[in-house]
């Protein structure tokens, strides 16, 4: 039986009202052209010049689409490598004490920084039953079911993700909304947050 394909941006833009860019075009590869000189002044240019460490890490996570197309940023969460190269959305915050000060000439506030919060990392993917459109992908569901129940900070493995310094996350939600008419896939999102080392000095 031949396997069938299905456009994973519909399906997420369906589950989520927000979809995701398209593919990169190859064909164009020759119309970009990357400008030699730095954009910005005293921006420290880094000494592989080829991004070879985030090649590296990037096919260090390796996976195909069942069309056979091999994936550009894959990822590893506790394991278990996430399927149809999910969308992946970073985020960290400061927290700022702003101070106002009375009677000066001053415009603005005093600003302090208190501390760093961790990163949030949203991860939006999709599961598909490429053998049948009337079978639902029970058992990847449970494999993601299964990931949310560890209680646990789990190692997370993408080239995005580490290039951060984002080593470990813990899920703090999981969310499968509603497939209206689709009974062959199954929209997940996995809201978490960044997990560190601390050292406890007495």
């Amino acid at each position: 039986m031949p396997q069938l394909t299905f456009d994973i941006g519909t399906i997420l833009k369906d589950a989520f009202g927000v979809g995701r860019g398209l593919p990169f075009d190859g064909s164009k590869a020759d119309e970009l052209k990357i400008r030699s000189e730095q954009p910005f002044e005293d921006v420290p240019v880094s000494d592989d010049q080829e991004g070879a460490e985030f090649v590296q890490m990037r096919q260090s996570v390796v996976s195909n689409l069942p069309t056979g197309r091999p994936v550009f940023m894959p990822m590893r969460l506790g394991g278990l490598v996430l399927p149809n190269e999910p969308s992946v959305i970073i985020s960290s915050r400061k927290n700022i004490v702003e101070t106002a000060l009375a009677g000066s000439t001053r415009r603005g506030t005093v600003k302090e920084l208190i501390s760093v919060e961790d990163w949030s990392v949203t991860i939006r993917g999709v599961v598909v039953n490429y053998d049948s459109v009337l079978v639902y992908p029970e058992d990847e569901v449970k494999a993601l079911r299964d990931l949310y129940e560890r209680n646990e900070a789990l190692e997370v493995e993408s080239a995005l993700t580490n290039l951060l310094g984002i080593y470990r996350l813990v899920i703090k939600e999981f969310l499968l909304p509603e497939m209206i008419g689709i009974q062959h896939a199954q929209a997940y999102q996995f809201i978490c947050t960044s997990d560190e080392d601390f050292t406890l000095e007495l």
